[in-house]
């Protein structure tokens, strides 16, 4: 039987700790708060998914430094260690429970190794399945639903060449009083047929990575997230399902560059046949460390529709507004300057310039064409186990993100690749995160946001009817503006590194409690 599982899982077993790993763990916040009082490097921080080599790295480093930890901070970075420790060394096929017993189960903290549904080892070969199981019920002051999520993922490596195949199934239990989708639907196929008692979604991510000296190739199906801001990028957000996509990313001292290659939804419903619009998108980010403590990048993203594949998009060295140009201007092309500045150990400020168009001899003229993303925050992590703070203001300008042919937004599926509220609208956030103890992390954030009832918010209408060439705005947004305030609070328990307990609070009166299983 074991053989049977192992040819079925592991039939090309092939670093695994160079694949990427989800973007929702505390660990990414106690990594963060690490950096922002300048015990790492940042160099990772502004493009996630982080792989568990970085991970691993980056946990390492803190390691070195673990003298000015504090107590709470080093059971913290003992827990984490333990848990991304993917250094197999049994041989053959391993059970959780061929080395634990089930009070081991439920507190294996002595373990090195997490027990993981199935690991294996051999020679240079090794691999681990990880499932989990996560049930949650949730309640909207109408109406009580259940809410469940059944995740498989497996993981391999094999010398340079590493790979990861992960499978998420959403499921929502029918509820008229409570008909709205939880956030982690996205976009994608829903399973919504009446005599269903369940509506249901997938999110699947996968990566096949080879990682040579001096670069690292890629092809996957991941979030992109490019940015500083912690949860709320104008450039690249996790604001859509996980793109297919090639990459390309090869660093050296004080320089990283990364090169992505995606395919896009079409953002009308998809056929049953070939006639589906093919949509894609090439962009290159490149970061400059001007100092040890200042990061600067430049971005440039261009989509295009109608053809598979653009030869000269293809290039990652290539400028691609300048192949956008040479190809007759009838693409989208946009760019995006942002940095982050460590001012001193635990405050960091950061900003982000996002341009769709721009004419700098009418800058401040009102001029409609000016379409632009300013986003400014601080944040601040105190050297004592207290929360730390983030506060953060992002506006941007109507039709920001659309195109004169809509099948060029900046959008994938109908949904915004860059910043969630969309543009025409304004935000201040407030963020405060709190890992109180190894195994209690809280978490609040706290939104207020105005948005320009206009046809300028929908990235997906065409300016052409609406705006002649000469017109001008009286105000940065335009249209009646609707103001909304949000919030969420949320908290989370590791009774173990199996067992995890989750509870949200959030606004208009949604609570949540769950619970996950997870080897």
């Amino acid at each position: 039987m074991k053989r049977v599982i192992l040819i079925l899982v592991l039939i090309q077993a092939v670093l695994a700790q160079n694949v990427p790993f989800v973007v929702d763990h505390p660990v990414y916040h106690f990594l963060e708060r690490q950096e922002s009082l300048g015990r790492i490097s940042g160099e990772y921080w502004s493009t996630r998914p982080f792989t568990y080599s970085q991970i691993n790295q980056m946990l390492d480093e803190v390691r070195e430094q673990s003298s000015s930890l504090s107590g709470t901070e080093r059971q913290t970075l003992d827990r984490f260690q333990k848990e991304f420790n993917r250094n197999i060394t049994e041989e053959g096929i391993t059970f959780p429970w061929d080395r634990s017993t089930l009070r081991g189960l439920r507190h294996p903290d002595e373990q090195a190794i997490r027990p993981f549904f199935m690991s294996y080892k051999m020679e240079e070969t090794s691999g681990w399945i990880n499932w989990s199981e996560t049930f949650r019920i949730q309640n909207n002051g109408d109406g009580t639903r259940g809410y469940n999520t059944d995740f498989l993922g497996i993981f391999g490596e094999r010398g340079d060449l590493a790979f990861t195949t992960q499978f998420t199934l959403h499921r929502v239990t029918r509820n008229d009083r409570f008909e709205k989708l939880p956030d982690t639907y996205k976009e994608g196929y829903l399973l919504d047929r009446e005599y269903y008692r369940w509506l249901n979604w997938d999110y699947p991510t996968s990566s096949l990575v080879y990682t040579h000296d001096y670069f690292t190739l890629g092809i996957h199906r991941q979030p992109i997230y490019w940015g500083y801001s912690a949860a709320n990028t104008p450039i690249l957000s996790d604001n859509t399902s996980p793109l297919a996509h090639v990459s390309w990313t090869t660093e050296m001292k004080h320089l990283r560059f990364k090169f992505i290659h995606a395919r896009l939804t079409p953002n009308d419903p998809l056929m049953k046949d070939t006639t589906n619009i093919r949509r894609n998108m090439s962009a290159h980010r490149v970061e400059f460390d001007i100092t040890p403590n200042f990061e600067f990048a430049f971005n440039e993203m261009v989509i295009y529709a109608h053809r598979d594949f653009e030869l000269g998009y293809l290039n990652p060295v290539n400028f691609l507004f300048a192949e956008e140009q040479a190809q007759g201007d009838l693409d989208n092309k946009l760019m995006a300057l942002d940095f982050k500045w460590r001012v001193t150990p635990g405050l960091a400020t950061y900003g982000t310039w996002f341009i769709d168009e721009l004419d700098f001899s009418k800058l401040f003229s009102g001029w409609w064409g000016n379409k632009f993303v300013f986003q400014l925050g601080t944040s601040y992590y105190p050297r004592a186990n207290l929360p730390s703070l983030t506060i953060e203001y992002t506006a941007a300008r109507p039709w920001t993100y659309s195109h004169e042919s809509p099948v060029n937004s900046y959008t994938s599926g109908g949904r915004i690749l860059g910043l969630a509220a969309g543009p025409n609208s304004s935000r201040l956030s407030l963020l405060a995160n709190w890992q109180l103890s190894p195994r209690i992390f809280l978490e609040m954030i706290a939104m207020s946001t105005q948005t320009g009832n206009d046809p300028g918010s929908d990235p997906l209408i065409s300016s052409s009817p609406y705006r002649d060439f000469d017109d001008t705005d009286e105000s940065f947004l335009i249209g009646d503006i609707v103001r909304n305030q949000w919030y969420r609070f949320s908290a989370r328990y590791a009774i173990s590194r199996v067992i995890i307990l989750h509870a949200n609070l959030q606004s208009p009166g949604e609570a949540q409690l769950g619970i996950e299983l997870n080897w």
